[in-house]
């Protein structure tokens, strides 16, 4: 045993994985040579992660995942435990109090600006658009308003949910089904239309979240200004 293992720990570069106990990455292919000690591993590891030599602890791992030896001491090789081609490294932070996960975004400091300090910027994409629209102004060229949350609220506000109505385009006539905002659409307000044949795209859903009840192909969801309310009674088939 002692003779295999000498001749295990003689020069010999091998290709290993690490692992990270609380790091979600994973260093794929590191080669060490079998005769590194293991205290040089663990300051090679250190560059890898945001771990102190002094603060880890090295675990190996055969090819099924298996710890087979746990806490490999500095001043061995690692050719003394046997290592393999593929074989996991598996760091063990010991102080998880002094680890910063920068994988998980929602401990990162976000930087928010202001709309007043935004609008300072010249290479924004507000500012294209809004040089855009200076120049199709100056040509003669009708620019329509931006969205907002309020387009069309005065269009949505003569329209109520059971008004019978005319859908355009295609003269699609309907039953109103919803009136207001959509979140998952752009700005502003929308009609949910049930119509009276399957003439709509929907089932009465957008992008998975419901907003009124209908069969599919019977609903639709359109602006305001594609809506006339009035006596359109259902017609018969």
């Amino acid at each position: 045993d002692v003779y295999k293992r000498q001749v295990i720990m003689s020069s010999q570069v091998i290709k290993v994985h690490l692992t990270h106990s609380i790091h979600k990455g994973k260093v794929m292919e590191k080669r060490y040579d079998l005769s590194q000690t293991i205290g040089s591993i663990k300051a090679n590891i250190a560059t890898h992660f945001q771990t102190t030599e002094e603060g880890m602890r090295l675990d190996l791992q055969d090819l099924t995942g298996t710890t087979i030896e746990s806490g490999m001491k500095d001043e061995k090789m690692l050719g003394y435990y046997q290592c393999q081609e593929d074989y996991t490294i598996h760091v063990v932070h010991m102080t998880p109090q002094t680890f910063v996960d920068y994988d998980d975004v929602s401990k990162v400091e976000k930087y928010v600006m202001t709309d007043e300090d935004y609008d300072k910027r010249t290479n924004t994409v507000r500012a294209f658009k809004a040089k855009q629209r200076a120049q199709l102004v100056e040509q003669g060229i009708e620019v329509p308003e931006e969205l907002n949350a309020d387009s069309f609220k005065e269009e949505a506000a003569t329209i109520k949910v059971g008004d019978r109505c005319q859908c355009f385009p295609g003269d699609r006539l309907g039953t109103v089904a919803y009136v207001g905002r959509i979140v998952a659409l752009k700005p502003g307000f929308f009609i949910g239309v049930q119509f009276d044949e399957p003439v709509g795209k929907s089932d009465g859903s957008v992008k998975g979240v419901r907003v009124f009840e209908c069969e599919p192909l019977y609903g639709g969801i359109l602006r305001p200004n594609q809506v006339k309310v009035g006596d359109y009674p259902p017609e018969e088939f």
